[in-house]
């Protein structure tokens, strides 16, 4: 049977079936049922700390502690990424193969995790491929403690940055039309007196509304009525609809099936990519060429090693489901102490 701090339970849910007082519950929980106050007394929990330090003098101000770091959780395919649990941001490196986290410290910077990654000893050398998003503290300090890692960008994030370029093409769109309608209408746009200029941007603006998130989404996915408007939506909008098809070219690009072609062909296909991009004269996605060739070579990583932030990524959905759960973080290291004794 699983140790009751290894569950994510609900106090109060679990106080109603029992009919007792939640607070009281959580009391006895805490002090006496979980093993929380003995691992604190051993120096199982809370004794790994980093030292906060003044950029100034130098001297350390304060300690923060490394709430999980378990050297048997690394292996030979991990992933780190950022996760928000209450209002603080933390680090999370997570093994792939088995779900288990190996790191979790309250700090998204390169000192503080630098020391934070000592607590795992040489069980770094382990790795052999790491995921990450594009973050300059994840990539250097990936680079830096796992020296024989592939490090792969992960393919959500890069993704996520074409598809707002499209965004952004339907925004322009937008405020292009919003600057061609009357000060009457924009200032009431209930009003009734709208002439028929007025009318027709309207309508443009309705389509361009009802065609936001279709425009996120491969269009695989429509159904008949979805591919009726967004072939209204493109003839419209043309700049919209080159959007669109370099974003769906660049989503084939990504896919799963080219795992198996050759990098160079995979290389290869990826500058014709560049090419339509600049063919298209689109303002808005010569930032994202600009970050994608910067990191093209972790990101072809993607077709050698086959990962992505996925797990980690479940891991902060399952770590958010338990905050909400539990009505937030309210006792701070105690609700660390049962994240910790869940997820590791």
């Amino acid at each position: 049977m699983k140790k009751i701090e290894d569950s994510p339970v609900n106090l109060t849910t679990v106080a109603k079936m029992w009919g007792i007082a939640p607070k009281l519950l959580y009391v006895y929980y805490r002090n006496y049922l979980s093993s929380y106050q003995q691992d604190m007394l051993d120096r199982i929990w809370g004794s790994n700390m980093i030292d906060i330090v003044d950029k100034i003098t130098g001297d350390i101000v304060k300690q923060r502690p490394v709430y999980i770091a378990k050297p048997e959780n690394m292996g030979p395919i991990m992933a780190i990424d950022d996760k928000q649990i209450g209002k603080d941001m933390f680090t999370i490196l997570t093994n792939q193969k088995t779900g288990k986290i190996a790191l979790l410290v309250e700090t998204l910077k390169i000192k503080e995790l630098n020391q934070a990654i000592s607590y795992l000893g040489d069980t770094t050398r382990k790795v052999e491929s790491i995921s990450c998003d594009m973050s300059p503290t994840y990539l250097s300090f990936c680079e830096d403690h796992f020296p024989r890692a592939t490090i792969v960008v992960d393919k959500f994030h890069v993704m996520q940055y074409v598809i707002n370029s499209v965004k952004d093409v339907r925004i322009s769109e937008k405020n292009r039309l919003m600057n061609q309608l009357s000060e009457e209408t924009k200032e009431n746009k209930k009003t009734k007196s709208k002439n028929d200029n007025d009318k027709q941007i309207l309508s443009d603006l309705e389509l361009l509304k009802r065609s936001r998130y279709l425009l996120s989404q491969s269009d695989e996915g429509w159904n008949d009525y979805q591919v009726e408007l967004m072939e209204t939506v493109f003839e419209k909008f043309p700049s919209l609809k080159k959007a669109y098809d370099l974003c769906n070219d660049f989503r084939k690009w990504y896919d799963a099936k080219n795992i198996l072609k050759h990098e160079t062909i995979i290389v290869t296909e990826l500058k014709k990519w560049y090419e339509k991009v600049k063919e298209s004269q689109l303002d808005e996605f010569k930032a994202v060429v600009k970050m994608i060739k910067k990191h093209q070579e972790n990101i072809v990583n993607y077709f050698i090693k086959a990962t992505t932030n996925a797990i980690a990524e479940n891991i902060n959905s399952r770590i958010q489901r338990f905050v909400t759960n539990n009505y937030g973080i309210r006792d701070k290291d105690f609700a660390m102490f049962r994240i910790s004794k869940y997820f590791s």
